[in-house]
């Protein structure tokens, strides 16, 4: 069709998806725009086609375009209208590519893996509580802009009614920081030289981990970085099940443009009552308040991907994880790796800012 209208190849790929498709509303996103279609009438004009069907292509396009207009006000918008209709997998990871594109040029900020490593075991030294490491950041992290800081990790803990019941008492898994009172940087596994980090507390228990500003040779590529923090959290959580936690709930926050993020929940074979979780993404431009329901989730409720008995976290975003993972374990003082099962949840290019969340059931009968 291309060779016999002379048309660029990209408009008769259009064409013909669009013409052939089975589903029109699914055909939607091949509709070449207002200059293709004048294009084609007229080159199919220049082969002699019919006056009276050339005037039909452009009444139909004519009123197709009214319709979208007086409906969505412009085509972008007619195509979100049907996105819950179309449905496809590969057209809301073109859309969500495409925010995270347009947010990195807006915020200044993109990395391409955002992670979080969570294993939980009963604690040593506080019966019924459990202990809990960390490690969590970012990879091939860039600053489009050089006066830029950024909060790259929050945290607070609280129960299931939302009080802030305990204080979470955070210890660097590196010795060194904990003895000096740094941030919790994981130097062995950050980019060299090592990311400079502040931490501070705001009001309602927030405490706030930032990278701090760059100079100018340092944005983009140039200045990619690797930033890690790991942490120990001792007695941090109940561990056997009662009115205020029955359901265990665990959060990895994005608010940073990324390609990828990433969560491992990994649970010690000791804690038998705690079920398989599920991963759900929920969005947060929504200030609901805590009482209501629950917003419905940007990506449905799944079952979280369950990595084996003896956690295989192997992943081809960062080939150093494993590593991180084992050592993260060791320095907390846990078992090695092949006693705890472990479960991940995985999302291309998040909707940020959102929750990545894996939720599970405690159940009745808790290890004692």
């Amino acid at each position: 069709m291309g060779r016999r209208l002379g048309l660029d190849k990209t408009l008769a790929w259009k064409v013909a998806r669009f013409v052939e498709g089975a589903d029109p509303v699914a055909a939607v996103r091949h509709m070449p725009g207002a200059g293709g279609v004048e294009i084609i009438v007229r080159a199919a004009e220049a082969q002699r086609v019919s006056g009276a069907i050339l005037e039909r292509v452009r009444l139909a396009d004519r009123d197709l375009r009214e319709f979208v207009s007086r409906h969505a006000g412009d085509r972008r918008a007619f195509e979100a209208m049907l996105s819950g209709e179309l449905g496809g997998a590969r057209n809301e990871s073109d859309e969500r590519r495409a925010y995270f594109r347009s947010g990195s040029a807006l915020w200044g900020v993109r990395a391409k893996l955002q992670f979080l490593m969570l294993a939980l075991a009963p604690s040593a030294d506080r019966p019924g509580r459990l202990d809990a490491a960390q490690v969590s950041g970012f990879v091939d992290f860039e600053r489009l802009r050089p006066d830029l800081p950024w909060i790259v990790r929050r945290l607070r803990a609280h129960s299931d009614s939302g009080a802030d019941v305990y204080r979470v008492i955070r210890t660097p898994l590196v010795a060194e920081r904990a003895r000096r009172g740094l941030p919790p940087l994981f130097d062995a596994h950050c980019s060299q030289p090592a990311p400079e980090l502040r931490q501070f507390e705001r009001e309602n228990g927030w405490v706030y981990d930032e990278l701090a500003p760059v100079e100018p040779g340092r944005v983009g590529r140039a200045g990619a970085i690797t930033v890690v923090l790991g942490e120990r959290y001792m007695g941090a959580l109940p561990m056997e099940r009662s009115e205020d936690n029955a359901v265990g709930t665990y959060t990895l926050t994005v608010r940073t443009p990324v390609e990828c993020v990433l969560f491992d929940l990994l649970l010690h074979r000791d804690l038998t009552h705690f079920g398989a979780p599920r991963r759900a993404v929920y969005g947060l431009l929504e200030d609901r308040p805590p009482a209501g329901d629950r917003p419905a989730p940007l990506i449905d409720a799944a079952p979280a991907a369950d990595l084996g008995p003896a956690a295989l976290v192997q992943t081809h975003r960062w080939d150093r994880y494993p590593k991180l993972v084992d050592d993260a374990l060791a320095l907390a003082g846990f078992a090695p790796r092949g006693q705890f099962r472990g479960y991940r949840a995985e999302v291309d290019y998040p909707t940020f800012p959102c929750d990545l969340k894996m939720e599970l059931e405690i159940g009745p009968t808790a290890l004692r």
